[in-house]
């Protein structure tokens, strides 16, 4: 988001909630700048209303991740991206800004503190679009877990190139350690 913004509508947490009224930012606003969506396990169908109100009259969506399920025992459970889809089928409009991966700064920020060139560094995660789009971004190496979401058949016609494969994170640590 922009320097200055303070009015926001938010679809999101209650935790998220008062991180962002902690920095002075409304959330609950009538006139926003942004609607702000994040990972809510409180939605209801009234802030998915009032966000998708506020969207047909133009206020722009900035989204924290697009991760479309989000892991449980039980299975996958929505997660921001199936929001962000179901906001795009209703009102036509796409996210303005997405916050969080795959955006390279969410990485390249650590990797300049530590000192350290890109190609130096790695991402570990499960996920193509997000997790090792965010590594490609970067210039780091993506590895690849395929104890999550994605599977070698999702590798096929993906167009991110994980420097590698493996199973699981145990299975990075006996090739690493």
């Amino acid at each position: 988001m922009n320097e200055g913004v303070n009015q926001t509508y938010l679809v999101g947490t209650e935790g998220m909630r008062e991180m962002l009224e902690d920095s002075g930012i409304e959330t609950r606003s009538t006139d926003p700048q942004y609607v702000v969506l994040g990972y809510d396990t409180e939605i209801t169908y009234e802030k998915l209303s009032t966000a998708s109100t506020l969207m047909h009259r133009g206020v722009p969506l900035v989204v924290s991740h697009p991760d479309m399920v989000c892991p449980s025992p039980e299975g996958g459970l929505p997660d921001t991206g199936a929001y962000m889809a179901l906001f795009e089928a209703t009102t036509g409009m796409s996210a303005y800004h997405v916050a969080g991966k795959p955006n390279a700064g969410m990485i390249l920020h650590k990797v300049e503190e530590l000192g350290l060139s890109p190609d130096e560094c790695a991402m570990v995660g499960d996920r193509l679009y997000t997790d090792i789009e965010m590594a490609d971004r970067a210039g780091v190496h993506g590895i690849l877990v395929l104890s999550g979401e994605a599977t070698r058949e999702d590798l096929v016609a993906a167009p991110q190139n994980p420097s590698l494969v493996v199973g699981s994170v145990a299975e990075l640590c006996l090739r690493t350690c």
